[in-house]
């Protein structure tokens, strides 16, 4: 039984892979989720079980505030957590699963059977002066039996923040949900845009990311594509919009752009390096995690990481 953090996509897709591991050793699935994951996940599950299950009550003022917002709504955090926990024992009692994972979800874990989360965050990127939320974490993460590390242990993608390692994590490798494709079938690799912005985080940072790239392609010559989550009646004969294509489809784009344009997701990193596309990432405003995901990338010669409002005066 398994379900993921309702903070933008990347929790959905980086568990795909982990679900194909499951169904490949015979095992039966089912999918704890809200109806926007569902919708993803029916594109490469359609015949698995799922369960209706609440995301977290996350509230976002848009203005890179992500401490500040986090306290906003603890006490609202903190009732929903203690709540799911009750709810997570009657689906337990109801289906008698083997294992629960949750992707990042600190309350889909059980007393009665082995519980495990997916976290590549062990290690906050926070200052010194923040060690009250470092141990809440770990204490946090430590609730579960287990703790699967979605990176490679001999060349972190994740760097420090897999950091902190114990008898109960463990590295199961990068977890892109293009790992299994055999991406082979899409070459030769025409390039048919410039350009690839893909869409990802909680509103209203998507929706201020979806913004900013219209702004930016609109102006070019060239074709450019946008993969979004969030619908738009774009009507521009030189940019395709893509609203939550399947995965054949996102797949293609992928390989057909030349570079992509994205925030520094670590679902979205994991996706582009499997894929091999050029990138220009852009952190999300105060996103503490991207923002120390693109100073420990910033070797990599195919990724360029710049802040927002370098993005703005960037000439493509």
């Amino acid at each position: 039984m398994l379900s993921p953090l309702n903070w933008g996509l990347g929790h959905v897709t980086r568990t795909i892979p982990v679900i194909q591991t499951f169904l490949k050793h015979e095992n039966e699935v089912i999918i704890c989720c809200d109806a926007n994951q569902e919708e993803i996940y029916r594109n490469y599950f359609p015949e698995l079980w799922y369960v209706r299950h609440k995301g977290y009550p996350f509230s976002f003022k848009g203005k890179g505030n992500w401490s500040l917002d986090i306290m906003r709504n603890f006490f609202s955090l903190n009732i929903f957590l203690s709540d799911e926990k009750k709810r997570v024992e009657d689906l337990v009692e109801k289906f008698n699963p083997d294992i629960v994972v949750s992707d990042q979800r600190f309350g889909f874990r059980s007393n009665k059977v082995k519980s495990i989360i997916v976290s590549h965050q062990l290690n906050l990127p926070l200052s010194s002066l923040n060690i009250a939320g470092k141990l809440l974490n770990r204490k946090m993460l430590n609730k579960f039996d287990e703790i699967w590390i979605p990176d490679n242990i001999d060349k972190p993608l994740s760097g420090n923040l897999s950091k902190g390692a114990n008898s109960k994590s463990f590295f199961i490798g990068s977890c892109s949900r293009f790992h299994y494709d055999a991406i082979d079938k899409f070459l030769p690799r025409e390039k048919t845009y410039k350009y690839l912005g893909i869409i990802s985080g909680p509103p209203p940072y998507s929706n201020m990311f979806l913004e900013l790239l219209i702004q930016k392609f609109l102006i070019l010559e060239e074709r450019c594509a946008i993969i979004s989550p969030i619908n738009n009646e774009l009507d521009c004969e030189k940019i395709d919009f893509y609203f939550r294509p399947d995965h054949d489809s996102f797949l293609e784009v992928l390989l057909k752009s030349d570079t992509v344009i994205s925030r520094s997701g670590y679902s979205t990193l994991m996706d582009i390096n499997e894929t091999g596309n050029k990138a220009i990432l852009i952190p999300t405003k105060g996103q503490k995690e991207q923002i120390y995901l693109a100073k420990h990338l910033k070797t990599n010669n195919s990724w360029r990481f710049c802040s927002e409002q370098e993005f703005r005066d960037l000439r493509l």
